[in-house]
C-alpha cells in the first residue's frame, strides 16, 4: 500500500499483533482515473484544479473503506480538513470503529477560512459519532487553544511508529573508533528560502573549525542543488533522489541536523526525525512541543534548540553523547516507537 507518509508504514503491520481484532487501512494515496487528471489539468486555476483531485481521492477513500467487508475497524491514514464532507458520512455507513490519522490538523486549521471551516465539520462529527478517534501522534493535544482541541473521549495518543527495517549501525555497548570522526549533516531539499539554510551555515562554520573530529555531510536531490553549494571541497554531497538514496543517506549520518518552519510544525511531528532515529542519528531539533517528545521519549536521542546561536553548544552535548553511549538509547526508544507497541497502545485507550 502506497501512503503519502511513508514514515507511517509500521502501522501496516498493527495487524499482527492483535489476536481478535482486523484492520482494515485506507490511505489518499488512490488511483485516480487518467480521464479525470486531463480534466483537472484544463481548468485554468492549478488550485482548482489540484483541491478536485484532492477531493477525488477522499471520495474514493470512502468507497475503499465500503469495500474492506471482512474487518473490525478502519483506520484512515490521512485527511485533508477541507475535503471531508463526503468522506466521513460513507466511513458512518460502514458500521465500523474508525480512527482518523491526524498529521498538522489543527496547526493547518489556522492557515485558511475554508481548512477551519473543515476542522469544525470534523470536530463536530466526531462528537456525534463515538465510533471515531481521531489519532494523534506523540503527545496530547491540551497545550492548543481550545477550538482547536478535541474532546478527551475522541482522541487517541500514539507515538511516531520507527521504521524497523533500518536499525542503528552501532550495537548496545558498541562505540564509535577514536579515530573515527564523527559525521554531521543535514537531509533534505536546500533552498534559500527555507530554515534549513541558515543552519547549514553554521554546521559548516562549526566543522571547519573542528575538522580534525568532524566531517559535513548534506544528504538532497543533486539536480536540486543550489549553486553557491558547487565546488564545496568541505561538503560531503550524497543524492537523495530515491527514496532508498534517502535511508542510506541517513545510515551514513551520527548526528542529524533540523530546522523547521515553525508556523507548519509547531504543532505536528516530523517523518525524517523519526527516519533518522530509527537510523540511529542524534537528532538537533527546534524546541517545538511534539517533536521535543519525540526526541526525547521515552530515552532521549537527541537535544534541542531555542535559537541558532545556540547550536555551537547542542552539537558539542551531541558530540559528547555519542562518545559516552553510542546508540544505546536508540534502541531502547525503537522499543515503545514499534508496531506490537502501538497495538497495544491503540487499544487500551478505547
Amino acid at each position: 500500500m502506497q501512503l503519502f507518509h511513508q514514515g507511517l508504514r509500521e502501522l501496516l503491520q498493527i495487524n499482527q499483533h492483535l489476536s481478535n481484532h482486523k484492520i482494515g487501512f485506507v490511505t489518499i494515496e488512490r488511483p485516480i482515473p487518467k480521464w479525470f487528471i486531463k480534466f483537472t489539468q484544463a481548468i485554468p486555476s492549478y488550485t482548482v484544479g489540484l483541491q478536485l483531485r484532492r477531493e477525488y481521492r477522499h471520495f474514493s477513500m470512502g468507497l475503499q473503506a465500503l469495500s474492506l467487508k471482512d474487518v473490525d475497524s478502519i483506520y484512515v491514514m490521512e485527511i485533508y480538513n477541507q475535503h471531508l464532507l463526503t468522506l466521513l458520512p460513507i466511513l458512518v455507513s460502514t458500521g465500523k470503529q474508525v480512527f482518523l490519522g491526524i498529521h498538522g490538523n489543527q496547526l493547518l486549521a489556522q492557515e485558511s477560512k475554508i481548512k477551519y471551516l473543515g476542522f469544525v465539520y470534523l470536530k463536530s462529527f466526531i462528537e456525534f459519532n463515538p465510533k471515531f478517534k481521531v489519532i494523534l501522534l506523540e503527545i496530547d493535544d491540551d497545550y492548543i487553544s481550545d477550538k482547536f482541541k478535541f474532546n478527551a473521549y475522541s482522541k487517541i495518543v500514539i507515538p511516531h511508529p520507527v521504521i524497523s527495517e533500518v536499525t542503528p549501525k552501532l550495537q548496545p555497548g558498541e562505540r564509535l573508533k577514536q579515530d573515527n570522526k564523527i559525521t554531521i549533516g543535514i537531509v533534505g531539499i536546500i533552498r534559500q528560502d527555507k530554515p534549513i539554510n541558515k543552519t547549514l551555515e553554521k554546521i559548516r562554520s562549526y566543522v571547519s573549525h573542528h575538522s580534525q573530529k568532524l566531517q559535513f555531510v548534506i544528504g538532497t536531490p543533486i539536480k536540486q542543488k543550489p549553486k553557491y553549494l558547487e565546488n564545496c571541497s568541505d561538503i560531503i554531497f550524497i543524492d537523495t533522489t530515491e527514496d532508498e538514496d534517502y535511508l542510506q543517506a541517513l545510515q551514513q549520518l551520527d548526528i542529524l541536523v533540523t530546522n523547521f518552519d515553525q508556523q507548519r510544525y509547531y504543532y505536528r511531528a516530523s517523518g525524517v526525525i523519526s527516519d533518522a532515529g530509527s537510523c540511529g542519528c542524534y537528532i538537533i531539533a527546534p524546541d517545538y512541543p511534539i517533536i521535543k517528545h519525540q526526541i526525547t521519549w521515552p530515552v532521549p536521542i537527541g537535544s534541542l534548540y531555542s535559537s541558532l546561536d545556540d547550536l555551537d553548544k547542542v552539537i558539542e552535548e551531541a558530540i559528547l553523547h555519542i562518545q559516552k553511549k553510542g546508540q544505546y538509547n536508540h534502541w531502547i526508544w525503537r522499543e515503545k516507537r514499534n508496531a506490537e507497541y502501538i497495538a497495544k497502545l491503540l487499544f487500551s485507550q478505547l
